[in-house]
């Protein structure tokens, strides 16, 4: 399938790598189907962008937790576990969204300035079915380590 991305223009997305968000995104409900993409000169990307394929203007940057020095233990339910089709706790990717503050200028870089992300609110994606979840509202612990 050719997509046009806004980052990358027109690509070829193979349909086997398409993550389905069944209930799609909170507030994006119409959007199920997405890509990921990243930066494939980095062994280890820093940073992923997940655009929409049913409306190419809703792109999402995600980073994976540990990049930010964040480790998760999260609780899914039966029916979370089944949507995702997990096998086991190693079959998840938990991404986190990143964002701008609204509060910066609007005509900054986007790739420059503070990013803050957002914690409460992974993505959850199965690695095997490719199917991603949102999981909204986690309540927080926040342990600090000292050396």
């Amino acid at each position: 399938m050719r997509f046009d991305s806004k980052q990358l223009g027109i690509v070829e997305v193979d349909e086997s790598t398409v993550i389905t968000f069944p209930q799609g995104i909170p507030a994006l409900e119409n959007c199920t189907r997405f890509k990921l993409f990243h930066d494939i000169t980095q062994a280890l990307p820093q940073v992923y962008w997940l655009q929409s394929l049913d409306d190419p203007g809703i792109t999402f940057c995600l980073t994976q937790p540990e990049r930010l020095g964040v480790r998760f233990q999260i609780e899914l339910s039966d029916d979370e576990v089944a949507q995702l089709q997990l096998q086991g706790p190693q079959d998840v990717a938990i991404l986190l969204m990143l964002y701008r503050p609204l509060d910066l200028e609007r005509d900054a870089h986007p790739a420059l300035g503070p990013l803050q992300a957002n914690l409460r609110n992974p993505l959850l994606i199965g690695l095997s079915s490719r199917h991603g979840i949102q999981k909204n509202g986690l309540m927080m612990d926040v342990l600090l380590h000292t050396p």
